[in-house]
């Protein structure tokens, strides 16, 4: 028991501590608004795409390239949006459908997801989480702006200009023909990785404010119970029957576990009048989102699936 307690605060502990970090930085006025813009794009546009080009052109391209673990979070991603669709009707004010289900499905794989799986396996599955995440990225642009209804937008030009997108396509082509970058631009590549994880998280710290969880009680608790109860439970359950077991499946968990993604607010704002909804539901997710995760790591580590 004390060993998978272990195990399972090792991996979410972390995280939760550089949220606090990213909180106390801006009460304190280390970091603003400002900073934290910056520092996100930074982290989206060079940090983040870094990581993972390095991480998967290191890697072997069959041990990256799990096709029944990618069909497997594909799927997923589709049943959980067709689910919580058919949720919403019964549940939601049709004019803030969208935001719900874009805030019940759409998790924050690139920092969080990444993130968990790093502090559970290490550099092993870095590749794999990686290309797992860019596959369901690649759906969840096009499919959040038809949730959200935003007239003549274009979600393919943005797949194509996606830095995040070309640093795994160019990762994998390197993976595939072995090409080796030279030692400096390895070792620089890997000085710009590094500040990632750290500084996307103090910054997710940063954007959260108590008073986003004083307006829609409703949509935000159900949205909340969507993302970290109801999505990462039938899938792990799906995954388990479907014979996925070890580090495939608790990297499925984590995944399916990973709060709400920040650019889901930004699109909210952008394309309705609701962006205000989509940021509590960010806020509520991710401030809860390591206590519930810690305690599904205990619980698969218990029953021996982990």
């Amino acid at each position: 028991m004390l060993d998978q307690f272990i195990f399972a605060t090792n991996v979410t502990a972390p995280i939760l501590i550089l949220l606090i970090l990213g909180i106390i930085f801006r009460r304190r006025g280390f970091i603003d608004p400002h900073f934290i813009n910056i520092a996100n794009s930074f982290v989206f546009n060079v940090t983040l795409p870094c990581m993972l080009f390095f991480s998967i052109a290191s890697t072997p391209l069959a041990q990256s390239t799990n096709i029944p673990l990618l069909l497997f979070g594909v799927l997923s991603t589709l049943a959980s949006i067709l689910l919580f669709w058919l949720l919403s009707l019964t549940l939601i004010q049709q004019d803030k459908r969208g935001v719900f289900i874009q805030g019940a499905f759409r998790g924050n794989l690139g920092i969080i997801g990444i993130a968990l799986v790093f502090n559970a396996y290490g550099n092993e599955m870095l590749a794999v989480a990686s290309l797992y995440m860019a596959l369901i990225a690649i759906l969840d642009n096009p499919i959040s702006v038809l949730l959200l209804q935003q007239k003549g937008e274009k979600p393919y030009r943005n797949i194509l200009t996606n830095p995040i997108i070309i640093a795994v396509v160019a990762g994998l082509m390197f993976s595939r023909f072995a090409i080796t970058p030279p030692f400096f631009i390895i070792e620089t590549g890997q000085y710009l990785a590094q500040m990632t994880l750290p500084l996307a998280l103090i910054c997710v710290g940063g954007s959260l404010y108590w008073q986003d969880f004083q307006s829609h009680h409703k949509e935000v608790i159900w949205a909340t119970i969507c993302k970290l109860l109801i999505m990462p439970f039938l899938g792990t359950v799906a995954a388990i029957h479907l014979g996925f077991s070890g580090k495939e499946l608790g990297l499925i968990y984590l995944m399916l576990s990973s709060p709400t993604a920040v650019s889901s607010y930004i699109m909210a704002k952008k394309m309705t009048e609701h962006g205000m909804l989509a940021a509590e539901i960010i806020a509520l997710t991710t401030a809860s989102s390591t206590l519930i995760i810690t305690l599904g790591l205990l619980l698969l580590q218990i029953s021996g699936y982990l």
